[in-house]
């Protein structure tokens, strides 16, 4: 069936790819732009947000907004629409999109058309293929070669094809040598057999890709997405978190392992345990192709597990997988209805299992309740919950001391506790003994455990400056597990410090993707933003993150992405941090309201410059504050002594923020000055 589209002066023939005005002018639009026009029709008078058209559009790739908008804006241009005055398409602010003109849909079958189209050349016809159908031809193996053609709406091949009149093609390559006083005899039927040729061999390979891809009607290649949720018990008496989650987190493993499948980690899901929580909703947060959604029942010394794969895209159930066991052995029962569910999996997808994922790696129930609960409490991203983390995780490994991922969890926490300790409270030489103290013990009990190749790429670039050695830890961490947001993360980390920033936002991208409801990633995303110099970016992602917690925003805006304020003008400056503060928990800010007013006063006498002044006097005598973020406000008041005293105060600490000394904005003020040339030389020298 077709299915036409008419609003205003225009028609819009989905299933043709095309888009005329009144009277058959076709209207050229970008692929990825005519497919949102497609979107904004199909919901025309409807609130399209930025999300949905995100997953719509681009489901298979990571991108930002701006490639939503740059979208948008071909399709305004193409329609001759306005942002201020819409006509078809309205901006919905901090949302999505409008379609606001009346739409008309009509649908036909393609069988008998009351009007014949005007013919296709074979090549025509074959670019319009790849175009419409590109799973059909990017696919292949053994000795047929693959066909790739990526074209925009109005890019055409270089032999010279008109839109306008197929037959004017011209095919030099084809060319016929004809003898001095032979008849003319018109090459045209000669040249549309061979294009006929191409099409047909072009039509059957991608008929054979499309066989034997086993993608079950997906792109090739792509990866089905998949959140497997916390289970939910039927009765909700005598609730146990070694089902709930340590049936999921054996599920995660077990599913990790299937060829072509994307799984969203355990730190991703354990934020839906709640009883209430709507499968759907969570998989449209997690921006998954499928939601794993399971319930169990305990009775008579048995568990009847019962899980539905749900389809995000239309919302209905595909399968249903149902397992019982006896509840004697709770390992036992993770690995059996892990594996059944796994292999009913693979059956439907026509897939098959990879390398296996780790393994829980303990026979003790109560160490691994305890891990559980550590890495909760690790994943939090608080100083004091990475506390409670040290203290369940040391109970673990007291437990069982031969558990390498608890030990590579403590590893981790007790990092953590270093980068957000304070002045204060936290001996960084100690904890960091203790961090590689229990990264050794991991790597020594497991050495494929990818979380302690994590933590001791993050000591070695922190504490220890030995940035060749980082490295080679972090690019293990991913070898071991892909798809690991932690190893991406830290990997962003440490070539964000390296001022390898293309690199770092890719990697960083991908742990957002991993793990999309993360907000973790989100800071050091925006950190890496701001440090590569790329402002306009950075101050988009300060609003988002804003918008995700205002409650943090001012002391984000001000310690881990000060870099911002330099780049804008001091009124704007001003005013986006004012906005910031008075959204913020005061406490957690380190001010009050008397302080705000102070702020406000000395604006109006003394400007920006007064601010930052007042700010740095602050910090000066915060106990609390780094120290590397003290040297940075007053590098950036011109007052560099003070500014290099705090830097040598930080660099005797082993604060995290000095692996980053050559890579911060904040600091150009220093750079020349002999004093700071030479504590970059004992850092990069290590």
């Amino acid at each position: 069936m077709s299915e036409i589209y008419e609003f205003a002066d225009f028609r819009l023939d989905v299933r043709e790819r095309v888009l005329e005005r009144a009277g058959g002018e076709r209207v050229a639009l970008p692929d990825k732009a005519f497919d949102t026009l497609c979107v904004l029709v199909r919901n025309a008078g409807r609130l399209v947000e930025k999300e949905e058209m995100l997953r719509a559009v681009w489901a298979d790739s990571f991108v930002e907004e701006n490639n939503l908008n740059k979208s948008i804006h071909a399709i305004r241009r193409a329609l001759g629409d306005q942002n201020a005055e819409p006509r078809f398409v309205e901006t919905v602010k901090k949302h999505g999109f409008r379609f606001v003109a009346d739409v008309t849909k009509t649908e036909r079958s393609t069988g008998v058309e009351a009007e014949s189209p005007r013919p296709r050349s074979g090549l025509d016809a074959q670019v319009r293929s790849v175009r419409e159908f590109p799973h059909l031809v990017r696919r292949s193996s053994g000795a047929i070669p693959a066909v790739s053609v990526d074209l925009e709406e109005d890019e055409l091949p270089a032999v010279g094809l008109s839109a306008a009149d197929p037959a004017s093609i011209q095919y030099p390559e084809l060319a016929t040598v004809v003898p001095a006083g032979a008849p003319a005899v018109s090459t045209r039927p000669i040249l549309f057999a061979a294009v006929l040729v191409l099409a047909l061999l072009a039509g059957a390979i991608g008929l054979w890709a499309y066989l034997t891809s086993g993608r079950d009607g997906n792109l090739p290649g792509a990866k089905r997405s998949i959140a497997v949720l916390p289970l939910k018990p039927i009765s909700t008496a005598g609730r146990d978190e070694l089902y709930e989650i340590g049936i999921a987190d054996s599920l995660i493993q077990r599913i990790s392992s299937i060829n072509g499948f994307a799984v969203r980690p355990l730190s991703a899901i354990r934020r839906y345990a709640d009883i209430e929580q709507d499968p759907l909703a969570a998989g449209r947060e997690q921006k998954v192709d499928y939601v794993l959604a399971s319930n169990y029942q305990l009775a008579n010394g048995r568990i009847r597990v019962t899980s539905q794969l749900l389809n995000i895209a239309n919302g209905q159930i595909e399968d249903t997988y149902k397992a019982e066991k006896e509840a004697s052995d709770i390992f036992a029962i993770q690995d059996a209805v892990a594996d059944e569910v796994g292999k009913s999996l693979e059956s439907r997808f026509a897939s098959t299992s990879g390398t296996a994922a780790t393994a829980r790696g303990t026979d003790s129930e109560e160490a691994y309740r305890l891990f559980l609960q550590g890495m909760y409490f690790y994943d939090r991203r608080t100083r004091t919950d990475a506390l409670k983390a040290v203290e369940v995780l040391e109970q673990a490994v007291r437990l069982d001391p031969k558990y390498a991922r608890a030990w590579a969890g403590l590893a981790h926490a007790r990092r953590y506790i270093i980068n957000l300790g304070d002045v204060a409270q936290t001996n960084a030489h100690d904890e960091t003994r203790r961090s590689m103290e229990a990264v050794n013990k991991a790597l020594s009990l497991d050495s494929s455990v990818s979380e302690a190749h994590s933590a001791l790429c993050d000591n070695k670039m922190y504490y220890e400056y030995d940035f060749v050695g980082a490295e080679s830890a972090c690019r293990r961490a991913i070898e071991l597990k892909p798809g690991s947001p932690l190893a991406h993360n830290t990997y962003g980390r440490f070539l964000l410090s390296r001022g390898r920033f293309d690199e770092a936002i890719s990697e960083l991208k991908l742990a957002i993707e991993l793990e999309p409801t993360s907000y973790f990633h989100q800071i050091v995303y925006l950190t890496c933003l701001a440090q590569a110099r790329r402002y306009d970016e950075a101050f988009r992602q300060m609003d988002r993150i804003a918008e995700l917690n205002p409650s943090n925003a001012f002391r984000l805006y001000w310690q881990n992405a000060g870099a911002l304020m330099t780049a804008e003008e001091p009124s704007q400056a001003y005013q986006r941090w004012l906005r910031y503060l008075r959204s913020a928990n005061l406490s957690l800010a380190h001010t009050d309201e008397q302080t705000v007013e102070l702020y406000e006063s000395i604006y109006k006498t003394s400007g920006w410059p007064g601010v930052m002044r007042e700010q740095a006097k602050r910090n000066k005598e915060d106990p609390v504050e780094h120290q590397f973020l003290i040297a940075a406000i007053h590098a950036q008041i011109g007052d560099k002594d003070t500014a290099m005293e705090f830097l040598e105060k930080s660099y005797a600490r082993r604060e995290f923020w000095m692996a980053h000394l050559q890579v911060e904005p904040r600091l150009d003020p220093l750079r020349g000055d002999p004093r700071f040339d030479e504590l970059v030389r004992r850092v990069e020298s290590k």
